[in-house]
């Protein structure tokens, strides 16, 4: 016989059994449960995004206006301020409005210009071919003029109220923003060819007996590092990394706070045009007309790509693209990341500057030789819609009529169609991707058929006229 407390603690066995079997299944399902959210959220985390707006120029791209002007363009720069400028070998220095297309100012030298603008922080400065220094205001007036014995022979970099400028006899001189005065200088042991630039209050210069001088503010020597061949013009500073290429051939990445190289790479040509980099790579052309994309941390070639000539031309990066200019009518862009060509123009006649981008335009030089006179090209991306019908007008009532729309310059761009008789319209297919529509006229009339074409910063209409007849 089973007693009643014996049995009653069988009961109490058998409901926790129950009862444990209950939570168990009640945790599978929350389990379960869980498992699926985090499915969905980890769908939803990886769900691939819609596509930003493209920033930068867009091809395909039409002449929007020019500027004209007197002389041979030497180079085109833009300030941060918005300002374009640019030389011209008669002496000449202009100051451009981008979005106004128009001439500002421009400032005459008596002598011919040899050199680009080089923009300071409030002054410009050029020198002509007799090696006189002038400092213009950003408004267009004379402040300093200095004449130099030497041949003035690299670029201007500004540093806190002073400039640095190197001759081909090895002198770097060191002068006053405010005057022109000399303030130090110093001999180096050959021609100066390398612009100087600026790292951490330090003047680096390289020079053609193949050293890196590294310098105070006050022109006392630090270091004198040497390298293995003669230093191209345009090096590039970035924190504490100096990029540059040499006459045989390589091209260099020279950690300046360890005073030692941290990658070379050998490359086909020498580099005579400023060097740029993003985030994570380093562009520049070589003589051997080849466009270079290097990985900043190796060294390594990402991509390259054939240009059609040579050029010493700065390239220009805008959005995700980077654009080029040569020797030749032909200006290029291509994608950053991939190197694969994305759009070119081509300006009919040899392009004799680097391109710039100042939204929304796109802009470049070129030279007539008869006239000696420039021209300053300004190009927008083509915004175009085209309508047509599958039918030719008239056509009788109750006809199927389709009406399909294209358009250039747009992205993601939706579609809108309107019918309008008389001073009545109506829509008659609403925004959507749909880029045609049909129409079954009911009853004669003449009639205005339009597409409204949108996408998130442009908007254009197209309309052409229909007429219906009974027969």
């Amino acid at each position: 016989m089973i007693s009643a407390s014996n049995f009653s603690v069988k009961i109490e066995e058998g409901q926790k059994k129950v009862l444990l079997l209950h939570l168990s299944r009640r945790m599978k399902k929350l389990s379960l449960l869980l498992l699926v959210c985090l499915f969905l959220s980890f769908c939803s985390f990886f769900k691939s995004k819609i596509p930003s707006y493209p920033s930068g120029v867009i091809f395909p791209l039409e002449r929007a206006g020019e500027i004209t002007y007197k002389g041979r363009v030497i180079d085109f720069v833009k300030d941060v301020g918005g300002g374009l400028y640019l030389s011209t070998e008669r002496g000449l220095v202009y100051c451009l409005a981008g979005e106004s297309r128009e001439v500002l100012w421009k400032f005459q030298v008596s002598e011919e210009l040899t050199s680009s603008p080089f923009l300071g922080a409030l002054n410009i400065y050029v020198y002509d071919k007799a090696n006189n220094l002038y400092c213009l205001s950003k408004k267009g007036s004379l402040l300093w003029k200095k004449e130099f014995k030497q041949k003035i022979s690299t670029g201007i970099t500004e540093f806190k109220e002073k400039i640095y400028i190197g001759t081909k006899q090895g002198i770097f001189f060191a002068l006053s923003t405010a005057s022109g005065e000399e303030l130090w200088r110093f001999e180096a042991g050959k021609a100066i060819s390398s612009t100087p630039v600026i790292n951490d209050g330090r003047i680096i210069f390289g020079c053609d007996d193949h050293n890196l001088y590294v310098m105070t503010e006050k022109g006392i020597l630090l270091d004198k590092i040497k390298t293995e061949d003669r230093i191209q013009p345009l090096p590039l500073v970035e924190k504490n990394f100096l990029y540059f290429g040499t006459d045989d051939h390589y091209f260099y990445c020279f950690n300046l706070a360890k005073r030692k190289k941290k990658w070379k790479r050998k490359i086909g040509g020498k580099v005579f045009c400023p060097i740029v980099v993003d985030r994570k790579r380093i562009f520049f052309l070589c003589w051997n007309n080849v466009l270079y994309c290097l990985n900043k941390k190796n060294g390594n070639i990402l991509w390259w790509q054939i240009i059609p000539s040579r050029s010493y031309y700065c390239l220009e990066i805008s959005g995700e693209k980077i654009l080029v200019s040569s020797f030749s009518s032909l200006l290029l862009c291509f994608d950053i990341e991939t190197g694969e060509k994305i759009g070119e123009y081509d300006a009919g006649q040899e392009i004799k500057s680097n391109p710039l981008w100042v939204a929304p335009y796109l802009m470049f030089n070129l030279y007539d030789n008869k006239r000696d006179e420039g021209k300053l090209v300004f190009l927008k991306k083509i915004l175009k819609v085209s309508l047509r019908s599958s039918m030719e007008s008239p056509q009788k009532i109750g006809a199927e009529i389709s009406f399909t729309v294209s358009a250039v310059g747009f992205y993601r761009q939706n579609y809108e169609f309107y019918l309008r008789e008389g001073e009545e319209e109506k829509i008659v297919q609403e925004k959507s991707e749909r880029n045609s529509w049909s129409w079954f006229p009911e009853k004669e009339g003449d009639y205005i058929i339009g597409v409204k074409v949108v996408d998130e910063k442009e908007s254009l209409k197209k309309e052409i006229p229909f007429v219906i007849k009974r027969d």
